[in-house]
């Protein structure tokens, strides 16, 4: 006989994690379903903890503002997330990047994000270490910043057990039957509801099940530079590389950074970059660059919570608090969720995100 659960979450990263807690803390009976042997070990583990609110749709934008509010009480009452919000700085060096950040600017702070703009003269004096020729301004907001991803994991973690979710890891899922009878390692569950939050896997996932979502695994490439001062986090990403499961990285990686890096940071071509200190991770990206979260217009019950890419550790705690919405209510009245939902595609009514690092 399959064990009967209310909510079956599949994918145990911090997209799954904050969707149970949300569910459980709603009072039902949730379990989460992780194919690898331990929780938060796919893109969440490999993330580089950036959180920002500079985004250019009003959704990221909302999500991100509800999400740094929760991450903040997190950090203060459960601690353990090595949250530093030091700001993101956002650079132009040219007329149409200018533009695009002021307008993107002018609608943080229509949200309510208290983004700055900020003059050549004043990033200058903030960022010293910049070369400052051919800037020609900037945005910064000071509650952006960076947290330790395992850090992050290990509070949902804790959040989801406390609210009584179980968390069954090496439980990789083959099968959904109807009835949503899964099928998984350890076992069979048969659930009313199923949460997809298997990121880069949350195409396969929505296979079992009829349906589909176009969430590519796409690689991106990260090296930790130190310094006296403790180091720097660079990245790039190279718009020509394709789809897939590679997360070795990649030989051209560094020979990019190379080409790119003296344009503003020439000190940082002064410092040894460790070919060991580099690693890979893998956005589970959508066409538009914005998550999918809804329920699945073909197969009622079934929610997709996933395509979040890169943005996944930042949006989080958003991203449980809708899922809890939609399932506990039919929609969420935190969010307006139509930008994301699943339909869209199907239907082209695309609303892209430009604000993608």
């Amino acid at each position: 006989m399959a064990s009967p659960t209310d909510v079956a979450v599949i994918g145990a990263g911090v997209i799954g994690l904050s969707c149970a807690r949300e569910l459980a803390g709603a009072g039902l009976n949730v379990s989460v379903l992780e194919a690898a042997p331990a929780v938060g070990r796919g893109s969440s583990a490999l993330a580089n903890g950036g959180i920002r609110a500079q985004f250019t749709t009003e959704v990221n934008i909302a999500f991100s503002r509800f999400s740094i509010v929760e991450l903040e009480t997190l950090e203060r009452t459960v601690g353990g997330l090595g949250l530093h919000q030091t700001g993101y700085l956002m650079l132009a060096g040219a007329e149409a990047s200018e533009r695009g950040l002021r307008e993107a600017a002018e609608l943080q702070r229509r949200l309510g994000v208290e983004t700055r703009w900020l003059e050549p003269t004043e990033i200058a004096t903030m960022v010293p270490f910049v070369r400052a020729e051919g800037i020609r301004g900037g945005t910064f907001h000071p509650r952006d910043g960076f947290l330790d991803p395992a850090g992050l994991v290990a509070a949902l973690l804790a959040d989801a057990r406390t609210e009584d979710a179980t968390i069954l890891t090496g439980a990789g899922v083959s099968a959904i039957e109807p009835g949503f009878v899964i099928r998984h390692a350890k076992g069979d569950l048969r659930a009313d509801a199923v949460v997809n939050a298997a990121g880069t896997a949350a195409r396969a996932v929505a296979r079992l099940v009829g349906g589909d979502v176009p969430v590519e695994p796409v690689r991106r490439n990260l090296a930790h530079v130190m310094d006296p001062a403790g180091g720097w986090i660079v990245a790039y990403a190279d718009p020509d590389d394709p789809p897939g499961w590679d997360t070795s990285v990649d030989p051209a990686f560094l020979p990019a950074l190379a080409a790119r890096l003296p344009n503003r940071f020439p000190s940082i071509l002064d410092l040894p970059i460790d070919p060991t200190h580099c690693w890979a991770g893998l956005y589970p990206e959508t066409p538009d660059h914005h998550a999918i979260v809804g329920e699945d217009p073909g197969v009622p019950g079934f929610f997709h919570c996933a395509g979040f890419g890169g943005h996944g550790l930042m949006h989080a705690p958003a991203a449980g608090r809708a899922i809890r919405e939609l399932v506990t209510g039919g929609r969420s009245e935190t969010f307006d969720l139509h930008p994301l939902r699943p339909a869209r595609f199907i239907e082209g009514d695309l609303v892209i995100e430009s604000a993608v690092l």
